[in-house]
């Protein structure tokens, strides 16, 4: 059975850019959907793409938020398939979140009366902007053509702290539906939750990692 698992999850169909296609395209297919069937010329319409595109966007940030740390604390077929995507499934987060921009641009420019009154938070601006820098810096060096402008420390430190922004951008924003809103409906509970998950499994692979290893019984003294 595991060895069945584990040719599944190494076929072609479901890594790489073939995995990102079986992403990418239904969220595609849904968005355009969503807009056929959404009255767009009003600003509530394009407001409801905007939170679609998110929850189209947030279980792919925190796969690859927590891939890692899966393959740490539970090695097999499965977290070893999450761990070589890893990069796919960030890249299928920025192809949602590339949508999101694309109708807060519509937004600002079709309604500004609207989203200048409505929608406008100097708050979320500040998140904002820095995590769509940060996302665009990311996909642009997920690429061997941007990563080989920047040294190896650089792109860990661009990739490592830029997806811990990332997180704490999404996460907070579920965090504080659940505590300042009344409208809060049962995805914000479980995106709050799985990201949560998210973090936790992170920081329980941390622990693991720095833990000190038990001595072995028995083993031969080696002289240095």
């Amino acid at each position: 059975m595991q060895r069945s698992a584990t040719h599944v999850l190494k076929s072609r169909g479901l890594n790489g850019w073939r995995l990102f296609a079986i992403v990418a395209l239904p969220t595609t297919v849904t968005v355009a959907y969503a807009m056929s069937t959404t009255d767009l010329s009003a600003p509530q319409g394009v407001s409801t793409m905007i939170q679609l595109s998110v929850r189209l966007s947030v279980p792919w940030l925190f796969v690859a938020f927590a891939a890692s740390s899966v393959a740490v604390l539970a090695p097999g077929p499965v977290s070893f398939w999450l761990l070589r995507n890893r990069r796919i499934f960030g890249l299928c987060f920025a192809c949602a979140m590339a949508w999101q921009l694309f109708f807060i641009l519509w937004l600002v420019t079709g309604h500004w009366s609207y989203y200048a009154s409505e929608v406008y938070s100097i708050y979320d601006l500040a998140e904002q902007l820095p995590g769509y820098l940060i996302l665009a810096a990311m996909t642009v060096t997920s690429f061997d053509a941007g990563r080989r402008r920047l040294t190896p420390r650089q792109w860990k430190l661009l990739h490592k702290g830029g997806i811990y922004f990332l997180w704490g951008v999404v996460w907070s924003t579920y965090w504080f539906e659940l505590y300042y809103y009344d409208d809060i409906q049962a995805l914000d509970y479980v995106y709050y939750w799985a990201g949560f998950l998210a973090w936790t499994t992170r920081a329980a692979a941390w622990s693991k990692q720095r833990a000190p290893k038990p001595a072995m019984r028995n083993a031969p003294h080696i002289a240095t």
